[in-house]
């Protein structure tokens, strides 16, 4: 017997109807994917800010030069510590208006500041510093 050629025509037009099937499930495919991933989800978001206090109290003494030239020496001998500070700094202002600063490390500190000036008040503030950051200073003032 003798194929017809109807039977070859439908079996081509079936393996064309598959073909087409299954180039449609893989242009499909990626949408399907896609469509799994398109979920949003949120985490909590917590933000908050350090304000650097002041030192809570200092303790030290001072000496007046009025003699030329004219200054005081400061020395710190203990202050209250700060929270997270990794080192504090010292800066006295002079009657004259010029000021100094210093950087430490440790329990204790002592400057020399010069002045123009041989009689007035001398300001002093002590911060704290966390890194690079400055916090509000502890001042205070005494007479020479």
């Amino acid at each position: 017997m003798g194929r017809s050629r109807h039977s070859g025509a439908a079996r081509h037009m079936g393996r064309l109807l598959a073909g087409l099937i299954v180039a449609l499930f893989l242009a499909a495919t990626p949408a399907m994917a896609q469509a799994a991933f398109r979920a949003t989800a949120t985490a909590p978001l917590s933000a908050s800010t350090y304000v650097i206090p002041a030192p809570g109290s200092i303790a030290g003494t001072y000496s007046c030069d009025t003699t030329r030239p004219f200054g005081s020496t400061i020395n710190v001998t203990s202050y209250g510590k700060v929270a997270r500070a990794t080192a504090y700094q010292l800066t006295v202002i002079a009657p004259d208006g010029t000021s100094q600063t210093q950087s430490f490390t440790g329990n204790t500190v002592s400057m020399t500041k010069a002045s123009s000036l041989r009689n007035g008040t001398f300001t002093y503030e002590l911060s704290a510093l966390v890194g690079t950051w400055t916090g509000s200073p502890y001042r205070g003032t005494y007479t020479c």
